[in-house]
C-alpha cells in the first residue's frame, strides 16, 4: 500500500506536563535525521488530571507526523497502549514512554534490527537501573525473576521500550488489561518462534515528575501473569487467536 508508514511509534501519555515537550522534541529530532524511516507518532493522553491534555494539543502542531488521541477520562495506561495500537499504520510499531525516560537517541538500535530483517520484536534492556531506588529496584528484580520462572523463559527485561514487527499483533489476542501486556506479547511471540533480540539501553530516570506505578499496579499485573501461565500449561492453550488483536490486510485478487 502506498503512503502507509513503515514504523509507528506509540506514546501514551498521562500526567506528564513537565516532560512531554521535551520528549517530543527529542524524539522528532532522531526522526528528523531518519526520513527512510517514514515514521508516524500516535500520541494517546489519558485523561490527565494536570495540564499535560493543553501542553500537546499546542505542541502537536509542531509535527505533522503526529496524531493525538484524547481519552476524555483515565482509561488506564494499557488502554492507552491498545488505542495506539489499534491506530497504527506502520509495518512495524514500537511503544515509547512519556517520562524522559528513555533516551531517543537509541531509537536506530531498535528500529535497524527490524528494517533489516534481523528480528521480529526488540527488547530494550536497562542494564543500569541507578536512578531507582532500592525497593523499586527489588521490586523490578523480583518480577523479572517470577516471570522468567512461571514461563521457563530469559528475559532481561519485560517492561520497557520494545519494537516488534506488525504480524505478531495479527496473530495474537491482547487478553492483559494491567502492565502485564508487555510480556503477554514477548510470551506469545516466543511460543510463535517469532525472534526476540535484546539490545541494551540507558535508564535515565525521571526528569520531571513521579511515576504512577504503585503496589496495586504491579499486584495486578502479577495476577495476571499467574492467570496466563496456568492458561498456558492448560491443553487449550494456543499462542495464535483467531481473535487477533489486528486485523490483516485482505489480499487484492
Amino acid at each position: 500500500m502506498p503512503n502507509l508508514p513503515s514504523i509507528s511509534f506509540i506514546v501514551p501519555v498521562y500526567n506528564e506536563e513537565l516532560n512531554i515537550a521535551v520528549m517530543l522534541r527529542n524524539l522528532h529530532n532522531v526522526l528528523d535525521a531518519h526520513p527512510e524511516w517514514h515514521s508516524e507518532v500516535i500520541i494517546v493522553e489519558d485523561g490527565s488530571g494536570d495540564n499535560t491534555r493543553a501542553v500537546l494539543q499546542a505542541e502537536v502542531k509542531k509535527y505533522p507526523a503526529a496524531t493525538l488521541v484524547i481519552h476524555p477520562v483515565n482509561q488506564g495506561y494499557t488502554a492507552s497502549l491498545k488505542d495506539g495500537i489499534r491506530l497504527a499504520r506502520g509495518r512495524f510499531l514500537m511503544y515509547i514512554g512519556a517520562d524522559e525516560e528513555f533516551d531517543s537517541s537509541e531509537l536506530p538500535d531498535f528500529v535497524t534490527p527490524l528494517l533489516n530483517g534481523e528480528a521480529d520484536l526488540i527488547l530494550g534492556v536497562r542494564w543500569q537501573r541507578n536512578a531507582y531506588k532500592l525497593f523499586r529496584f527489588f521490586l523490578s528484580v523480583i518480577y523479572i525473576f517470577t516471570l522468567n520462572a512461571l514461563f521457563r523463559m530469559r528475559i532481561n527485561d519485560y517492561n520497557w521500550s520494545q519494537a516488534w514487527c506488525r504480524e505478531i499483533f495479527e496473530r495474537i489476542s491482547l487478553d492483559s488489561n494491567s502492565l502485564f501486556v508487555l510480556p503477554e506479547i514477548i510470551v506469545k511471540a516466543h511460543d510463535l518462534r517469532y525472534r526476540i533480540k535484546e539490545v541494551p539501553s540507558n535508564h535515565r530516570g525521571r526528569q520531571a515528575g513521579k511515576s504512577s506505578v504503585n503496589m496495586r499496579i504491579m499486584g495486578a499485573a502479577l495476577l495476571d501473569a499467574f492467570t496466563f501461565a496456568a492458561k498456558r500449561r492448560s491443553g487449550n492453550y494456543k499462542a495464535e487467536s483467531a481473535a487477533a488483536f489486528l486485523r490483516r490486510p485482505q489480499s487484492s485478487q
